[in-house]
């Protein structure tokens, strides 16, 4: 079996992607992905792995369309049940997040009131997402309205919200 990987250069900067004949496995920033060590982690479900270097066409195509303020529909991805130990509280968050349009947001409670799971644990499950704008955890916020948490830094989170804003249309007065 082989994965292929390949760095993005995105507005926000570098992301680490991973993709496997199924479709992403991760997107995420360079100081997370060299923590989880995918590596280690992918050569545990299948041993006989082989990772290279590729250009990951469908993610990148993906994140081109997004970056370009028009992506395309993205489902949730069922194949990532065979790479990884999901629970069904993590797919039910993973799912939910998914339903939040582009130019939107929700806050923890939101999601938390549509899975039935506590807030607390909403942002615990949103912390283990390794598909970063894919699975669009920046769309969460505080009920408050404020800024809070991101893989990738509030600055990166600001700046795809500010993005989804503008290619949606919406101007903030």
């Amino acid at each position: 079996m082989r994965v292929e990987w390949t760095t993005y250069a995105s507005p926000i900067g570098a992301l680490t992607v991973i993709e496997c004949a199924e479709g992403p496995l991760a997107v995420e920033f360079p100081h997370r992905a060299n923590r989880i060590r995918w590596t280690v982690r992918l050569r545990a479900t299948v041993p006989e792995l082989h990772i290279i270097q590729g250009p990951c066409s469908r993610t990148t195509g993906w994140l081109d369309a997004y970056f370009a303020g028009s992506p395309p529909p993205f489902t949730f991805p069922t194949h990532l049940r065979h790479w990884f130990d999901l629970s069904p509280a993590q797919i039910a968050v993973y799912k939910s997040l998914r339903k939040i349009r582009f130019g939107e947001t929700r806050s923890y409670d939101d999601i938390a009131r549509a899975t039935g799971l506590h807030p607390r644990q909403i942002g615990w499950l949103i912390a283990g997402n390794h598909l970063a704008i894919l699975i669009p955890c920046h769309r969460v916020i505080g009920k408050d309205g404020g800024l809070v948490g991101y893989s990738g830094g509030l600055g990166a989170k600001r700046w795809l919200l500010s993005h989804e804003l503008r290619k949606a249309g919406v101007v903030l007065r």
